[in-house]
């Protein structure tokens, strides 16, 4: 199998830094709830489900799931505003996209483990690039987000406003217009999707990323 590139996409639905949501443990506690008590009950339900498929990482089916061709916002952190396109597909390197949310506790603490995860891809021969994308619905909230990563931290990202963008690109992957988070796609070189993961990516995946990559 041909080398693959890494996108990470994050999105908005429910605070994920509510007291009342736990945040640490399995996958399943890590997935942030939607704001109404039915979504929040649905949420608990579908992660409670995934979290007995005696661990594995990657929701089955993947067919019918692709990247979508729609031009995303692309936020820095001085608040700059611009359109732009996900890179095209090359053959050898695929894309793991991620979506988060500034707001979002699990999505936050994931983000260094993803960069390990990214590097320690590269040395085992499944180089990765990597790509955010938010659905934040304030831009304030993200620019400032941003802006207060370290040296070497996510300093960028693609963003999805609240409205047709952000419609075709979740129904594109067949997700929820109010998606639990995070959540990643993961991608080969021919935009074929390998592994869909509901939840953060935690330290124990990595052996069965790796196995979905190659």
């Amino acid at each position: 199998m041909g080398r693959l590139s890494l996108v990470i996409v994050c999105g908005l639905v429910a605070s994920c830094d509510d007291p009342g949501k736990p945040l640490s443990g399995t996958r399943s506690e890590q997935i942030a709830a939607s704001t109404s008590a039915t979504s929040t009950a649905s949420v608990a339900t579908e992660a409670h489900s995934s979290a007995m498929r005696a661990g594995a990482l990657c929701d089955p089916p993947t067919e019918g799931r692709s990247l979508s061709k729609s031009a995303a916002a692309f936020v820095d952190a001085t608040g700059g505003v611009s359109d732009r396109a996900m890179p095209t597909w090359d053959g050898k390197r695929g894309r793991w996209v991620s979506f988060f949310a500034s707001w979002c506790g699990p999505c936050k603490e994931e983000l260094p483990r993803i960069q390990r995860f990214a590097k320690k891809l590269e040395g085992d021969g499944v180089p990765v690039d990597v790509e955010y994308l938010s659905i934040d619905d304030d831009l304030r909230q993200l620019t400032a987000f941003l802006a207060a990563q370290p040296e070497g931290g996510m300093k960028s990202s693609y963003w999805l406003k609240d409205g047709p963008p952000r419609t075709a690109w979740l129904a594109s992957l067949k997700m929820k217009s109010d998606p639990p988070l995070p959540q990643h796609a993961i991608f080969d070189g021919k935009g074929k999707l390998r592994c869909f993961v509901s939840g953060a990516i935690e330290e124990s995946d990595y052996p069965q990323l790796v196995s979905s990559l190659r």
